[in-house]
């Protein structure tokens, strides 16, 4: 499997337990009770999320490419290239109960790979050109180009080229050279892609594989083998809970401030302290908490 790329994410300091525990501890009625002369049956909950940015680029090599440092005086990508990389990811608590989803948000290219279209530089004699031939004249062309851009820039070319019209005369030269660089050096494109996980929490269960993720196709399903897990890991903290009264009529559920980490193949994405229900503790008190 191809190395893993994962760029763009900031470093994650480690939280000690002091930093845990000094955290608000949050906490929620459960069972049934009375409010606004209403029964309510409440049950604390909680409902992860978690979002992955996807970079893909797609990186086509030009024909000219072996002809760029002779012609031009430098390389050119020889191989070309479509991976995908994760840079950024983020863990979050979100609202309801909701089923384990994958979901591609945002605009994502489905022909990332760009195609070339030749400048007629064929056209110009009626004898065919070997590839070579055909650098070579491209590579005239660019020169041609460039010098001309000079002479508009420096006045060399007259009075007639000024204002809105030289801009338009410039415009036009560089989307031109940039068609017969691309020849030479190829095409390059970058497309984004986010991907959101719907993850409800289990009462004990700490890791969850909500995808797997390879450099060859990007976000897979948790299942396919060919690309490393993505996993989501809850670890609870130490944290002391009320004094419970057996004798006590109002329940509560108190949330655990656990850490919650994201990783890929074993590399830390993201992490969080999160409030945890299904790891803190159900107390009964005497009268409800003001």
């Amino acid at each position: 499997m191809k190395r893993l790329f994962i760029l763009g994410l900031a470093a994650v300091m480690s939280l000690s337990v002091a930093d845990v525990q000094a955290q608000h501890i949050q906490s929620q009625r459960v069972g049934s009770y009375y409010e606004n002369g209403n029964i309510v049956m409440a049950e604390a909950r909680t409902t992860l999320a978690v979002e992955l940015t996807v970079e893909r680029e797609v990186l086509v090599v030009g024909p000219y490419a072996r002809y760029a440092q002779r012609l031009l005086g430098e390389r050119a990508p020889l191989v070309g290239r479509d991976e995908y990389r994760v840079v950024a990811a983020e863990v979050m608590l979100t609202e309801g109960d909701h089923h384990f989803e994958p979901r591609k948000a945002d605009y994502v290219a489905e022909n990332a790979v760009a195609n070339f279209e030749y400048p007629l530089i064929d056209k110009l004699s009626a004898t065919e050109l070997s590839p070579e031939a055909a650098a070579e004249a491209a590579a005239k062309q660019i020169y041609a180009l460039r010098r001309a851009r000079l002479d508009l820039i420096t006045g060399e070319l007259g009075d007639g080229g000024f204002g809105a019209g030289m801009e338009s005369a410039l415009r036009e030269m560089a989307r031109l050279e940039r068609e017969y660089l691309d020849l030479f050096y190829g095409k390059r494109t970058t497309t984004i892609s986010r991907h959101k996980f719907i993850i409800p929490v289990e009462e004990g269960k700490a890791n969850y594989v909500i995808a797997r993720f390879n450099t060859s196709e990007g976000v897979v399903a948790e299942d396919d083998l060919m690309g490393d897990i993505v996993l989501l890991t809850i670890r609870p903290s130490q944290m002391e809970y009320p004094a419970s009264d057996i004798k006590g009529k109002v329940t509560y559920r108190y949330a655990n401030n656990a850490r919650v980490m994201l990783s890929l193949g074993g590399n830390e994405l993201a992490e969080r302290v999160l409030p945890i229900y299904e790891f803190g503790e159900t107390v009964t008190l005497l009268a409800p908490l003001k």
